[in-house]
């Protein structure tokens, strides 16, 4: 995509939501793209739902992505905000900025370093601070076809419960993570996370992301997504947050 000239797309029709429960990790390896040339890519994700009978439901859910893509680096930029009110009232309200940047080392060794603000107003999650850097591997490459690993270190700030509840941790950020192409136009990726905190391995945080899209034409397609994760240290005192959460959210993604 050359920047030619600027010009935005709205979508908002046949956009859909279900959100059971909000998850607390970003998961970064969906939003990876491979891209054929060097240069910037954008993407950006709108939708909104209205619903009227003895409450009234609104959401409003968006995201912006820029890429840049170098000979031997290159540049993520990811914001993402999403809001559901329930007769005036949050039932969710939760967002982050995520800015992430890799050095290729080899054809299948990268070093990442990567930071992000995040907030999460279900899970009392005022703010959410990281920063973090470590080496990604691929292990398999077949066709298009992929299988990473990654063991990156990770420092997290976390305030909880309007500020009373502060934790400052190190953490070992490893995942393992794929995407298959089973036919042309789908894609099937799965990412499953293991973030215990540094030395204290007793309460990791755990989380498993399976996303499929389906390419509907060149620059629509149509995305479904589940998350689950499980963070006993992040609720401890907070009975009114639970420690295992999930989410599915669907949606239609126009690419430019």
């Amino acid at each position: 995509m050359k920047w030619s000239g600027w010009w935005v797309v709205v979508v908002l029709a046949g956009v859909l939501s279900c959100t059971c429960v909000r998850a607390q990790i970003v998961n970064i390896e969906d939003q990876r793209r491979g891209f054929d040339t060097l240069g910037w890519y954008g993407q950006i994700d709108l939708g909104g739902n209205l619903t009227r009978n003895q409450n009234k439901v609104v959401s409003l859910n968006g995201n912006v992505r820029v890429d840049r893509k170098g000979t031997n680096q290159a540049l993520l930029a990811l914001a993402d905000y999403r809001l559901v009110q329930v007769s005036g009232n949050n039932a969710l309200n939760a967002g982050f900025l995520h800015l992430r940047y890799a050095r290729y080392l080899s054809e299948v060794w990268r070093w990442e370093a990567f930071t992000q603000v995040q907030y999460n107003e279900q899970l009392r999650l005022g703010l959410r601070t990281l920063i973090g850097t470590g080496p990604r591997l691929k292990l398999i490459s077949s066709g298009k076809n992929r299988v990473y690993l990654g063991i990156l270190y990770m420092y997290e700030y976390d305030e909880v419960a309007e500020g009373t509840i502060t934790y400052r941790d190190h953490r070992l950020s490893s995942y393992l993570s794929f995407s298959l192409f089973p036919l042309p136009n789908v894609v099937v990726n799965n990412t499953t996370y293991y973030q215990p905190v540094i030395p204290d391995f007793r309460l990791p945080r755990l989380s498993s992301i399976t996303s499929l899209s389906v390419r509907l034409t060149d620059r629509l397609a149509f995305n479904t997504k589940y998350s689950i994760t499980h963070d006993a240290l992040l609720v401890q005192g907070l009975e009114d947050v639970p420690a295992t959460t999930y989410e599915w959210s669907n949606g239609l993604r126009y690419s430019f």
